[in-house]
């Protein structure tokens, strides 16, 4: 059977299977998708990034706190019984009451801790910190469970009267820093500075700081052709007693410290790579590791021996937590939450995986795109692999990972989804989980692939050849061509089918980065930060005449072809797009604008959509008056891409809080569409 006639017949049994698959998804599983959604959403596809993991005190549920909300588990059953959305940013702190009746939650971008009340599911309170107060770290409350401790970003101790929600008292003699963990009962607070490896004890009460713990390594080794860097402390955790604390850092390293004195316990090394999640069991007697390449270590605390090497996990271990002893069927275990989006649960004492516990929990969506069917969208994570998900039940039923790697520094895919290519580097990648951002160190050379999205194959071409010196890659609208960008000062454009290199372009210039088809495909511009941006024909094979000298931080073309939208600094600038080239139209302004790397028109060519470089929403313009039309908001990190179905009626947006959001256009045009009034 021919390779072309051998892709439909693969594409026909994956839609019959989509169907089935949907149907019978519908008879089980709560559907999450739906709960705290931002108005004109329809759906929230993914569940965010692992920040952190508690087990409720009986160890009847595991908390995940992720980079958009709760996540409530039934440990018994692995069962979503809730999703807490209350607070409109990440969740980077938990803490159960010592009962288990209630949880405290707090995080980033939002000044408030939530109190809820886990027996019925719902809030039972609010307390507002101070504006300027805008994320909460760390969360414990009294051994009586009447107060609460919180820290925020700025070092501020704040206790709170559980009953009346009232201040008790507020200490802001810490200084800022990296890691952060606090005692089981809030008496003690251990943080990792951010001028270097050091880690200071504080007591609480007081705001002084008592120690400062000197151990760990000051610098590591980049990439093949970086300087030395000074190392992160990446994990805290304290024994539930306070007597001791575990710190791992970025030289590869636990050290277990005497919080009384300061003096170090044990140096653990074992690690290959750099150490991002620590925890001690109930009764302190081990500590597990987590790091970069996925693999976890637990080590007696006694000893400082190393007891078990867990092997699982494809990419960093952002969280560990362990369950309380009891009879449940996973007492005593570990639990792991990874960037590769899955908890999975250990027998600690013999390394043995018990079970993928669950999944869904991906950092980081860097590309978004519907299939022409209509029923299924992929989106490709920060590591390359793509998840395929189920318009019809809104549930992801499959994960591809040909194109996996440590970090995706590039990623798209075609128009209709049916092809990706990703270009990828191994090394360490740490996820802050206070905040948005990663930390990474490159090994080696980069690798490109192009992917065929329902098989899972790489399509070889002439692109692996020169894929380390790619800085960008477009395919044409019509899916039968792959544009690339280099370090020097040519586009290559290939045929995806045979491989052929049909033409390349000089730029001119080494600096702009970007890469833009018309929806015609016969157009292609190069646009960046550092350059002017500049228009091709393609069949043609002429430059249009340079028609501006403005850098671009972002560009589209209009659906008709006829527009072209240039993002500034400080405006959007629109243009005529002719046979000769361009004619200047209309400059829509903006003085508080940044910069933004995402510029879309929507389906009718009416309304352009814009997405700014450090906020996590999306602006909405009248392109004919240049009026605002409002923005939409409801990730909670940068967004990374921005895509409509093509019907038009569902826009789709990919952030970097590892969720993609699916908006009802024809809903937000009726709204907030040109002609109507917000």
């Amino acid at each position: 059977m021919p390779y072309k006639d051998t892709m439909k017949m693969k594409r026909l049994l994956l839609i019959i299977f989509l169907s089935i698959a949907a149907m019978l998804s519908t008879s089980f599983a709560q559907d999450n998708t739906k709960v705290g959604l931002p108005d004109g959403a329809i759906a929230r596809l993914g569940k965010g990034g692992i920040n952190l993991m508690r087990f409720s005190p009986d160890g009847t549920r595991l908390v995940v706190g992720t980079d958009v909300a709760v996540w409530v588990y039934d440990v018994l059953d692995g069962k979503e019984t809730a999703l807490f959305t209350g607070h409109g940013g990440q969740v980077n702190a938990l803490a159960f009451s010592p009962d288990g009746k209630f949880l405290a939650s707090g995080g980033s971008a939002n000044p408030i801790i939530q109190l809820w009340d886990l027996e019925i599911g719902s809030k039972l309170a609010t307390l507002k910190l101070a504006e300027r107060h805008d994320s909460v770290t760390a969360l414990a409350f009294s051994d009586d469970g009447t107060t609460l401790m919180s820290l925020d970003t700025f070092g501020d101790i704040i206790r709170w009267d559980i009953v009346t929600g009232s201040k008790l008292s507020d200490t802001k003699n810490v200084e800022t820093y990296k890691a952060v963990a606090l005692s089981q009962n809030g008496g003690t607070l251990a943080t990792g500075d951010k001028r270097g490896p050091q880690i200071h004890l504080w007591n609480t009460t007081t705001g002084r700081r008592r120690v400062t713990l000197n151990g760990h390594a000051g610098f590591f080794k980049g990439g093949p052709d970086e300087d030395e860097k000074q190392t992160d402390i990446r994990g805290l955790a304290f024994t539930q007693d306070g007597k001791t604390l575990a710190s791992g850092s970025e030289d590869k390293t636990v050290i277990l410290w005497n919080t009384k004195n300061g003096a170090e316990r044990a140096t653990l090394r074992g690690h290959e790579e750099w150490v991002t999640a620590v925890v001690f069991s109930v009764d302190g007697k081990i500590v597990a590791s987590g790091d970069t390449d996925g693999v976890i270590k637990v080590w007696d605390v006694s000893t400082g021996n190393e007891r078990a090497t867990l092997r699982g996990h494809k990419n960093t271990i952002n969280a560990l937590a362990f369950a309380p002893k009891g009879s449940l069927p996973y007492a005593g275990c570990l639990a792991s939450g990874s960037a590769d989006g899955t908890i999975r649960f250990w027998n600690p004492s013999n390394g043995q995986e018990l079970a993928t516990f669950t999944a869904g929990h991906t950092e980081w969506v860097k590309a978004v795109a519907f299939a022409e069917d209509g029923i299924t969208l992929a989106s490709a994570a920060h590591n390359g692999t793509v998840d395929v998900w189920s318009l019809v039940t809104r549930r992801e039923f499959t994960t591809l990972t040909a194109g996996h790697s440590d970090l995706a520094e590039l990623a798209t895919f075609s128009t209709d989804g049916r092809f990706f290519v990703t270009r990828g580097y191994n090394g360490p990648i740490a996820f802050d989980p206070s905040g948005w951002g990663s930390r990474y160190s490159f090994k080696g050379r980069g690798s490109m692939q192009l992917l065929e999205v329902v098989t899972d194959e790489e399509l070889p071409g002439p692109w692996q050849q020169v894929a380390d010196t790619i800085s960008a890659f477009k395919f044409s609208p019509d899916g039968k061509v792959l544009a690339s960008r280099g370090p020097r000062e040519d586009v290559r454009v290939w045929d995806i089918k045979t491989g052929t290199e049909l033409s390349r372009i000089n730029v001119g210039s080494p600096f702009p980065r970007q890469l833009m088809f018309s929806p015609d495909s016969t157009l292609l511009a190069v646009y960046g930060i550092h350059g002017i941006p500049l228009v091709w024909d393609i069949d043609a094979g002429h430059q249009f005449p340079a028609f501006t000298d403005e850098r671009a931080w972002s560009l589209a073309f209009s659906p008709d072809d006829t527009t072209l939208a240039l993002g500034h600094r400080n405006s959007i600038t629109l243009w005529n797009v002719t046979k000769t080239g361009m004619q200047a139209h209309s400059v829509i302004s903006d003085n508080h604008r940044q910069f933004s790397d995402i510029l879309i028109f929507s389906p009718d060519g009416k309304t352009l959509l814009d997405s700014k470089w450090s906020e996590a929403r999306i602006q909405l313009w009248d392109v004919d008056t240049g009026r605002s039309l409002g923005t939409l908001s409801g990730h909670t990190e940068p967004i990374e891409t921005l895509v409509f179905s093509h019907d038009g009626k569902t826009l789709a947006s990919g952030s970097e809080d590892g969720t993609v959001l699916l908006w009802d256009w024809d809903e937000i045009s009726a709204k907030r569409g040109p002609g109507n009034n917000r």
